[in-house]
């Protein structure tokens, strides 16, 4: 009744202030799981504390409305100051931006969202100050950190927010509070990866329109933000690039020399950045067609014109065997020489289905016959591969529809992961930008109930040449939906977050407090995922119901601190 007796005064101060000719400025506290719109007006009132472990991350946002056109807005934070004096570092502070999303997704599930004028919140902007236009909506945004060793007990902090909007000056002073509850969250070591770009299209929109020479200082420099980001969202394995990467080069006897040094590169920086705990080697083949039921093959560098590419033919060619019986030793002895062979995974040939499973199998005996130790790590939608693949990694929908089979692989040894591409649509949970936030954070409870052993993710950069224009990427139609191709934008020389990729890392250490319950108590572990959870498509959308599970949670792990 409180929240409503407020909206109310708010709606009718507007009104009155907007007939009088002055402009009005509100501000509301908002809970970051929704999505605030331009268009919004109204809103619940958010929780006034919010839940933490130590070692965890947990965001706040405000929605601001003014009838006049905002200059030189600026929001910023102090300290938290906890029992005794305590404190934890200055929040980071920014405003949530809107970006356009071009082709509406197909097959949209019950809660998708729309957006009245077609823009929708994702990317955080961290500008020294921001202008808005009149009878706009925007989201200051504010993401906590609490570090090792900060005591238990309630921190508060107090936002300040100020403008000129109509050349009239507005400020307001907003605390947030964090319950940092006495559990503290070991390092994320769930095997996660998403798939990072350093393409020349997309160092130049990083470099401000300007191309980006390969492996220079602006290149290291890219790279090591790109990592940073990949960190700070608790990935453990990096893909690889090989092609165009390794030194491939035919010797006028007919043998083959291999240059790793670039290799090495990439893998030391991703070492240095800390998400190298396990790696992956960019695939060796692909479909010998762009045809979704093609035949697979394996890539071949061929030199054409003084240049050297690449083609595909199949296991069977002589150019196959001619190449991989050099390549495939070469990289094993190198791998082992530097110390990763052992977490090393290969992939082969992306995706098999059923119709070329066994062109798939036949690739892999190829590569395995050079390499018999080879872990091989798929994304896949078959389950026809034999025991061609160590590591599934089912589209999520394929790992529904296939639980039971993916089920007795792990028994036999097998790991299973899933993955998450531009589907699946419908009722399963994913990262795009038309659902809620929350669906976000979903799929690291579903992977404890449902016992993954790792998450995938194709696209965490791939940005378009207008990455805030469209997020759809151009040409796909509706097959790649709103934010699948990317989770962080492009600044100038930096990396900006955005909410999806906030709630992507906050998942991830969800699942890390639900693990280090389970192995304390496993059926109370289970029990919290499953009052989320009822099956694939069945689950709480409720911000609220959420965090009365998590606070549940942290009450179970308090309970076994001692332990």
């Amino acid at each position: 009744m409180a929240g409503k007796s407020r909206l109310w005064i708010v709606v009718v101060s507007w009104v009155l202030a907007s007939c009088a000719g002055a402009p009005t400025t509100v501000c509301y506290k908002v809970d970051p799981l929704l999505k605030v719109f331009p268009e919004n007006t109204a809103f619940m009132d958010a929780p006034d504390t919010l839940d933490a472990a130590i070692n965890t991350h947990v965001e706040f946002q405000f929605a601001i409305h003014s009838s006049a056109a905002v200059e030189e807005f600026t929001v910023e934070c102090g300290d938290l100051v906890g029992p005794g004096g305590a404190r934890a570092p200055s929040p980071r502070c920014g405003v949530v931006g809107y970006v356009g999303v071009g082709d509406s997704m197909d097959e949209p599930a019950h809660d998708v969202l729309r957006s009245a004028t077609g823009l929708f919140p994702d990317p955080i902007l961290e500008q020294e100050s921001y202008s808005f236009a009149p009878f706009t909506t925007f989201s200051p945004w504010i993401t906590v950190y609490v570090p090792e060793g900060t005591p238990e007990g309630v921190y508060t902090a107090e936002v300040r927010m100020k403008g000129e909007a109509g050349g009239r000056k507005f400020s307001f002073r907003e605390d947030i509070n964090v319950k940092v509850w006495p559990v503290t969250m070991r390092t994320p070591d769930f095997p996660n990866v998403n798939w990072a770009f350093d393409f020349d299209g997309c160092m130049k929109q990083w470099n401000g329109g300007v191309q980006v020479e390969r492996y220079s200082a602006e290149h290291e420099e890219y790279l090591r933000q790109l990592y940073g980001m990949l960190a700070e969202g608790h990935q453990t394995m990096t893909r690889i690039p090989v092609w165009d990467v390794v030194g491939m080069q035919k010797k006028s006897d007919g043998s083959w020399e291999f240059d790793f040094s670039r290799f090495d590169w990439y893998v030391k920086l991703c070492e240095e950045a800390g998400i190298l705990h396990s790696l992956q080697v960019e695939e060796l083949g692909h479909r010998l067609v762009p045809l979704w039921t093609s035949p697979m093959g394996l890539f071949v560098p061929v030199e054409i014109d003084g240049k050297m590419t690449k083609e595909t033919y199949p296991p069977d060619h002589p150019a196959v065997k001619d190449f991989y019986s050099s390549f495939i030793p070469a990289l094993r002895d190198h791998l082992k020489e530097t110390g990763w062979a052992d977490r090393c995974y290969q992939q082969i040939c992306d995706e098999p289905i059923d119709v070329n499973a066994e062109s798939y199998c036949q690739t892999v005996d190829l590569v395995r016959k050079y390499w018999p130790e080879m872990k091989v790590l798929e994304a896949c939608q078959t389950t026809k591969t034999r025991d061609a693949i160590d590591a599934w990694c089912p589209q999520m929908n394929y790992w529904h529809e296939n639980y039971d089979f993916f089920k007795d692989r792990q028994a036999k040894g097998d790991e299973v992961w899933f993955y998450t591409c531009c589907y699946p649509h419908h009722e399963y949970p994913n990262r795009f930008i038309e659902q809620p936030l929350l669906k976000t954070r979903m799929l690291f409870w579903m992977a404890h109930k449902y016992r993954a052993d790792g998450y995938l993710h194709w696209g965490f950069n791939c940005w378009s040449e207008d990455p805030f224009k469209e997020t759809v990427m151009p040409g796909t139609g509706t097959m790649l939906p709103g934010g699948d191709a990317w989770i962080i934008y492009p600044a100038y020389r930096k990396m900006l977050r955005s909410i999806r990729f906030e709630q992507h890392r906050d998942g991830l250490e969800d699942l890390t407090l639900l693990q280090m319950l389970a192995e304390k108590d496993p059926g109370a572990a289970d029990a919290l995922a499953n009052s989320l959870i009822t099956n694939w498509w069945v689950y709480v959308g409720n911000p609220e119901t959420y965090r009365q599970t998590r606070r549940e949670m942290f009450k179970a792990l308090t309970s076994h601190v001692n332990d």
